[in-house]
């Protein structure tokens, strides 16, 4: 299944993600690709609201390559940032293999075609790219079990931006898988 919404601000990317975060659990990876300063560590906020977390808690990892995050889900959101990874052997230093097994865990990686060898076959992949100032167009696309987390939230996302008084231009849906 594929979703895709034009974005017009940081507020509408945190609140797409949020609605995606909300559905998440323990085992999933969540790969956030796009160009640099498209919103990607805005996305991984927006999943950290849907996991219980305070959006603004969550920085980015560049300089670092990994953070972790308890929620209150009993959760772990652990986002990481493969911009400066030269493959997968470098995922050795934060125990890749290990994060990838727990079922406790939400994995959030960005700059994903960095460590693509290293990447499960089960994900979510988020495409994220520049339309204008202010706006991005972001798809997100699941297949196999993984594609039922993301129907309804086309849906969910206008109902809440209806509630606030917000337009509801953007939305588009595919359901390939």
């Amino acid at each position: 299944m594929r979703i895709e919404r034009r974005c017009r601000s940081e507020a509408e990317t945190i609140e797409l993600a949020t609605v995606l975060g909300r559905r998440l659990a323990g085992g999933d990876v969540i790969c956030i690709e796009g160009p640099l300063g498209c919103g990607k560590t805005c996305f991984v906020r927006g999943l950290a609201g849907g996991l219980g977390l305070e959006p603004q808690a969550v920085a980015s990892p560049s300089f670092i390559i990994c953070r972790s995050h308890a929620t209150p889900r009993g959760l772990t959101l652990v986002h990481v940032d493969a911009f400066r990874l030269t493959g997968a052997d470098d995922l050795e230093s934060i125990g890749w293999e290990e994060l990838l097994a727990s079922r406790d865990t939400v994995v959030a990686v960005e700059w994903p075609s960095r460590i693509s060898e290293a990447l499960p076959q089960r994900r979510i992949e988020v495409r994220m790219d520049h339309t204008g100032e202010t706006s991005r167009r972001v798809t997100i696309t699941a297949t196999g079990a993984l594609a039922s987390r993301l129907e309804g939230i086309d849906e969910q996302v206008t109902v809440i931006r209806r509630k606030l008084g917000l337009g509801v231009r953007g939305s588009g849906r595919s359901a390939e898988p």
